[in-house]
């Protein structure tokens, strides 16, 4: 079951261009772009936000505080099968249980990556909630503690029917962020294939130079121990191997040797 994760931050200068697909974004394919969708008040944000420091001034007699957040931004996830209404509805009944105001809802279907090995495209559903940040009522900011965003993990999974995401400290990742953690990953299933081979031949290396040690040193018991050790190694084949075709090359060096001696 795929799971859900959400995680808010203060919205960006970029994030109403990047939702309404106002720019262009390598990781974007845009003959799928007509399948996003976006619901609410287009409004630009700049505008909104200078809205919002007029309100506090007006409510509180006080300046808004330089570091206030007046749009918050949140990232859900989805499935495939999830249509436009059911997100909808879901961004709606969010904004009533936990009393916000959802200005604007980006549902995106057009974001991903290909597969390095497979080439097959895999996609990244999911959804954008820009909420208003400030109470229109009073002019204070919304205050979520630790108990009420882990309700609105849980309120996520549950309304879209996914696995709960683990709980942590982590972020969202973000579009670009996210094609870049597809990358490293690229970049370290190549660096382990790498590794893989050079452990092999390592490996091989030190069962040539130990295979003569081995059988000559070693006492029948510590043979024993040592291939008892051996099964449980996934390269076993390949020292086995050596040892194999070093008892040969001593056995067919002795029988040289004897029939010079004779």
């Amino acid at each position: 079951m795929e799971k859900s994760s959400i995680h808010f931050e203060n919205v960006k200068p970029t994030s109403q261009s990047h939702n309404l697909r106002l720019r262009v974004f390598d990781y974007v394919r845009e003959d799928l772009t007509q399948f996003n969708k976006s619901y609410g008040n287009m409004k630009p944000h700049s505008e909104v936000i200078e809205e919002f420091k007029q309100l506090i001034k007006e409510k509180t007699g006080r300046a808004a505080q330089a570091k206030a957040k007046f749009l918050i931004e949140g990232v859900f996830l989805f499935k495939k099968d999830h249509t436009n209404e059911d997100l909808s509805l879901v961004a709606k009944n969010f904004g009533i249980k936990f009393d916000v105001v959802i200005k604007e809802l980006h549902i995106h279907r057009d974001e991903g990556h290909y597969d390095k090995t497979t080439k097959e495209w895999k996609p990244n559903y999911h959804a954008h909630l820009v909420v208003e940040n400030i109470n229109r009522k009073t002019g204070k900011s919304v205050k979520w503690n630790k108990e009420d965003l882990s309700r609105i993990q849980d309120y996520f999974a549950e309304a879209l029917n996914m696995q709960r995401g683990i709980k942590s400290d982590k972020k969202h990742l973000s579009a670009l962020e996210y094609k870049v953690k597809k990358e490293e990953e690229h970049l370290k299933n190549i660096m382990n294939e790498k590794m893989a081979i050079n452990n092999k031949k390592a490996f091989e290396l030190q069962g040539k130079i130990f295979s003569d040690y081995f059988s000559k040193e070693l006492s029948l018991d510590e043979k024993t121990k040592y291939s008892n050790f051996l099964k449980e190694h996934k390269l076993a084949p390949e020292f086995k191997k050596h040892l194999k075709e070093n008892a040969s090359k001593t056995k067919s060096n002795n029988t040289q040797n004897k029939k010079r001696l004779d």
